[in-house]
């Protein structure tokens, strides 16, 4: 199998200060992407939402509704850049409106025209409460050359069941386009991504938003991360379990190869087999017992 070169982004408010600006840079990230070798690049969590600090300050549902508005303009960038250039493009999420109901959708776009999305499953407190946004229902497996995946959309990533469903299911990457906003947030999903990569034995790229906007906006303002490309703390992997990472809130993009042959030695040669040494029966057992005592 052929080399997988994967482009995590952290891309940044700072500096963009109008929408033509905006694509212009999405474009541009996407060329030096392509022409260092990349077949995929990784787009952070609410992306679109830039384009919210070049505009007056509105509520969330009116955010939602000038978002959902540059839908078909999104979609049509992306895939001219995914077919103009040959690799795949996961562009973020951006919020759109479907059987009237707002979702926080990750698109993922294939040179050939595909495109396969994923709706954020785990909405976090304040997209419940202040976001009108409503939760997906179902995991989408996506079926490449390279092999499966999933998109865990940042919060997606701490609940442990959904990576374990997905890998149960032969997905061997996760990609998990990530918005946070203080080092608390960011360490609670760049941890959880490690260990959905050591419990299940794959890959996880993360990709975030950096920077802030010259104004506040009570959506998205400013970002934290340091973007990474994750593995198994084991054979024949590096201890720490990190590929590569971005250098802390600057705006770039980090690369590194996936190489599923080594993933595969890891499942079969590993000093531990966490994937496999699952213990189904004494868990439903445990959690039967539980519910006779409650």
């Amino acid at each position: 199998m052929s080399p997988f070169m994967v482009a995590a982004v952290q891309h940044s408010l700072t500096g963009i200060t109008a929408e033509a600006a905006f694509w212009q840079k999405i474009t541009v990230t996407i060329q030096e992407a392509a022409e260092r070798g990349a077949d995929l690049i990784v787009f952070p969590e609410y992306m679109t939402a830039h384009l919210l600090g070049f505009t007056e300050e509105m509520d969330h549902e009116a955010a939602c509704r000038y978002l959902d508005s540059y839908t078909e303009d999104y979609i049509a960038l992306m895939q001219r850049n995914s077919r103009e250039q040959g690799l795949m493009i996961l562009g973020g999420t951006h919020i759109c409106k479907e059987d009237g109901k707002f979702f926080n959708k990750a698109f993922l776009f294939f040179p050939d025209g595909r495109i396969e999305t994923q709706s954020k499953l785990h909405l976090t407190p304040e997209e419940q409460t202040r976001w009108p946004l409503t939760a997906g229902d179902s995991v989408n497996i996506v079926e490449t050359s390279w092999g499966k995946l999933a998109i865990l959309t940042c919060y997606d990533i701490e609940f442990p069941e959904l990576a374990r469903l997905a890998a149960d299911q032969g997905a061997e990457l996760l990609l998990c386009p990530s918005y946070t906003d203080t080092s608390f947030g960011y360490y609670r999903v760049r941890l959880c991504a490690q260990a959905r990569a050591i419990e299940n034995q794959l890959f996880v790229v993360l990709s975030g938003i950096v920077g802030e906007l010259s104004e506040d906006r009570p959506q998205v303002d400013r970002g934290y991360c340091q973007a990474g490309l994750f593995t198994p703390c084991d054979v024949p992997f590096a201890e720490d379990g990190i590929l590569e990472t971005g250098e802390l809130n600057q705006d770039m993009f980090v690369m590194a190869e996936l190489d599923f042959s080594m993933l595969r030695t890891n499942r079969e040669q590993g000093l531990v087999a966490p994937f496999y040494d699952r213990r189904p029966d004494l868990y439903k057992q445990q959690e039967n017992r539980l519910l006779r005592e409650c």
